[in-house]
């Protein structure tokens, strides 16, 4: 299928669409088979996909002249799940990719990767297909691939916090054959929960309660460290233990249904060994 044929798709749908924008999206539509020239010609699914990007927008006509076609195609093309399409793809943006996943060294660069290929072009609706075209694709794969790492960062992370925690000794839940012991799941799901919600804390968050439960610092000397007020450093361990008890309790009644009162004594548990529990958990990177 030929521009021309592809440009009146386009305009059948959206009638709107005047001169300017079909010179755009012809010139568009021709740099695409310069850049890529053993690529298969934008077809008729082409160009519902453009059209329908131009559907989302109040003013489709105006948003024609502004589709970065290229970048466009690339996403579509890629998004197809042609091994080409996913080649050129790595070809003109792996160098960038593995810039950002570079200021994630705590994960291996391929596991990253081969992660954000999985989000971006595998599953009925490939998440590069979420790419609107109004903008850079290179912009657009930033973010999105700085949101992907960050998740697979934190997962790890937490994976390791769990692995630091005892549900019974840590916690203070009592050991297996204690009268009072709780259901065995219920000591499972409150590590997951708490080392889920201290890997969720912001990195201030974080990095405050080190300060005071594993450094052993004061307010004023964390204050004092990074020049910022004492009441500032109060706020946010305070706001910090806040979220992490909440946290956890949704955290536990999301994974296992627990009646309210055992639920109520493991997290009263959890709070008066706080300390405790994050002068170990927080040691891990």
């Amino acid at each position: 299928m030929d521009a021309g044929a592809i440009v009146e798709i386009i305009r059948l749908r959206h009638p709107a669409v005047g001169a300017d924008a079909t010179a755009h999206l012809a010139a568009g539509l021709a740099a695409v088979a310069v850049r890529w020239p053993n690529a298969p010609g934008p077809t008729a699914a082409f160009a519902d996909h453009i059209a329908a990007r131009l559907t989302r927008d109040r003013d489709p006509a105006a948003a024609a002249t502004r589709l970065h076609i290229e970048d466009l195609f690339l996403a579509w093309w890629s998004g197809s799940g042609a091994a080409q399409g996913i080649e050129a793809f790595e070809a003109a943006y792996g160098p960038e990719l593995g810039r950002i996943a570079a200021r994630f060294p705590a994960v291996p660069a391929d596991e990253l990767r081969q992660q954000l290929r999985i989000k971006l072009f595998v599953g009925e609706r490939p998440r590069i297909h979420e790419y609107s075209g109004l903008g850079m694709l290179i912009s657009w794969l930033r973010v999105t691939a700085v949101r992907s790492f960050v998740d697979a960062a934190r997962a790890l992370r937490s994976t390791r916090y769990a692995d630091e925690l005892d549900e019974n000794e840590l916690l203070g839940l009592p050991h297996a054959g204690d009268k009072r012991s709780p259901r065995p799941e219920l000591g499972v799901a409150l590590k997951r929960a708490f080392a889920d919600a201290v890997s969720s804390l912001a990195p201030r968050q974080r990095t405050f309660l080190r300060h005071a439960y594993v450094d052993r610092l004061t307010l004023d000397q964390i204050a004092s460290t990074y020049s910022i007020h004492r009441a500032t450093v109060a706020r946010t361990l305070a706001s910090a233990r806040e979220q992490l008890i909440e946290q956890t309790r949704a955290g536990v009644l999301a994974a296992i249904g627990v009646p309210p009162s055992e639920l109520a004594s493991a997290i009263g548990t959890l709070e008066n060994r706080l300390e405790l529990s994050l002068s170990r958990i927080l040691r891990a990177p």
